[in-house]
């Protein structure tokens, strides 16, 4: 591999859900733009480019805003609500949430190469979101992602399994040890899984 494909390939394996941040330590402007940049650089489906970003670094707001997610713990200097705005999409579905998708993991994989830390959330009271940060009806809020300086020791590495791939066709004789949400907080599990809810 080159240099170059090293560093975006690590960045993936090193990308891991960070729910401690370092206090009072602010993501620099030149950063969150950088994020910004990187969101906007996923694909979308012909181009349509639905997503819209409200950026919340205020204190105050932002700690509403952690009191509406279902863990309301958490302690980030910066979270994003990502939004998509679907009014010149010509079709029906949520066709839309697989671009802001692309747009969030892009923004993840970039805050690793930063130095950052980051947390996808998609449990929080959609109504309260809306109404506090003044979403029009029509614009879609799909998830809400934290960001800061990681107060956390995380293991890195590939999640690759064998078994969850299949070559040229599925096999639905195959076995297969799927993941439980029992998992996610058995300590049993080697190794040992120190997250209880969300995403890892």
């Amino acid at each position: 591999m080159t240099k170059k494909q090293k560093s975006v390939i690590e960045s993936i394996f090193e990308r891991r859900s960070v729910r401690q941040f370092i206090e009072n330590k602010q993501v620099e402007k030149d950063k969150i733009i950088k994020l910004l940049e990187t969101a906007m650089a996923a694909p979308s489906a012909c181009n349509l480019q639905p997503w819209e970003f409200i950026v919340v670094s205020d204190k105050e707001e932002l700690s509403q805003l952690i009191t509406l997610t279902f863990n309301g713990k958490y302690n980030p200097p910066l979270a994003m609500i990502i939004c998509a705005n679907t009014k010149n999409i010509p079709w029906e579905g949520n066709g839309w949430m697989i671009d802001c998708s692309a747009a969030v993991e892009n923004m993840m994989i970039a805050a690793t190469a930063m130095e950052l830390g980051s947390l996808w959330v998609g449990a929080y009271h959609d109504d309260i979101v809306r109404r506090l940060f003044c979403i029009p009806e029509h614009i879609r809020v799909m998830s809400v992602v934290f960001f800061g300086y990681s107060d956390e020791v995380t293991t890195t590495g590939t999640r690759y399994a064998e078994d969850a791939v299949y070559w040229e066709k599925y096999d639905p004789t195959r076995k297969r040890a799927m993941r439980t949400m029992d998992m996610l907080s058995d300590r049993s599990v080697k190794p040992p899984m120190p997250w209880k809810d969300g995403y890892q």
